[in-house]
């Protein structure tokens, strides 16, 4: 007999409600939408399949969902453990090979990840458009929140974050991210609780991205006001929706 996928990955009931509480209050699910989760191999989307499996087998509102891997290693990657991962959930998996690393070498790019961020943007946005999706989850967290605020005021000069839910007119897809409540830290101590097949990164550039150093920004920051994320993200119930998706927020 099958073993039920809740059984192998028992998802903590406070990840599980936090999870909940955030697509309540921004009222990200609705009645027969079919959902394509950005997979990028690493904890956060990882455990957010999870998650969204869970509420769809429980929940009394309709939906579906579906995953695409964007592989960007030029053969690096080795997707196996994930697909049966994905299997065992029942998401159908799209797996798309794309040679972004390599584009980024040639053209010895200056600003690897705006450049990285656009490239899977456009790949997610056309195969959610091929699989007939009209939401697209990512597992942005309280973590991302933080960092993009002060990513965008540092480099950009403003003062500008994304929104856990807007609308894109222009693919007219709506963009959710139902783990803005959750930790990036709970995040990681869940996963390898529940030995998820996270795929480790193969990005040649991310140990001198600007995230990186405005995550320890962010983390010397909290020493001194230890309630600086949830008060970012409390702000973001006051932001207007807008139409952008800021470089960079396709990054684990």
């Amino acid at each position: 007999m099958k073993q039920d996928f809740e059984e192998l990955y028992p998802l903590s009931k406070k990840l599980s409600r936090f999870t909940g509480e955030a697509i309540r209050d921004y009222n990200m699910i609705r009645p027969d939408d079919s959902i394509l989760i950005g997979l990028s191999g690493g904890k956060d989307s990882l455990l957010l399949a999870l998650a969204l499996a869970i509420l769809k087998k429980r929940s009394p509102v309709r939906f579906s969902l579906r995953a695409c891997l964007i592989d960007q290693s030029n053969g690096a990657m080795e997707p196996e453990r994930l697909a049966e991962y994905m299997a065992a959930l029942g998401i159908p998996l799209t797996i798309v090979k794309h040679p972004t690393y390599q584009i980024m070498k040639e053209r010895e790019e200056r600003s690897p990840c705006s450049l990285c961020a656009n490239m899977r943007r456009g790949i997610l946005a056309n195969q959610a458009k091929e699989l007939a999706c009209g939401v697209i989850a990512l597992g942005h967290h309280k973590d991302d929140a933080a960092e993009t605020v002060l990513m965008n005021l540092f480099y950009g000069g403003r003062f500008k974050c994304f929104h856990p839910h807007l609308y894109m007119s222009r693919t007219r897809m709506r963009v959710i991210r139902p783990f803005v409540y959750i930790e990036e830290r709970q995040i990681r101590l869940e996963a390898e609780r529940l030995s998820l097949p996270v795929i480790s990164s193969c990005c040649p550039y991310g140990d001198k991205s600007k995230r990186k150093s405005t995550k320890e920004i962010v983390a010397a920051l909290e020493r001194e006001m230890p309630e600086l994320k949830s008060n970012i993200v409390h702000a973001l119930r006051h932001l207007k929706e807008n139409e952008s998706w800021p470089a960079g927020m396709l990054n684990e």
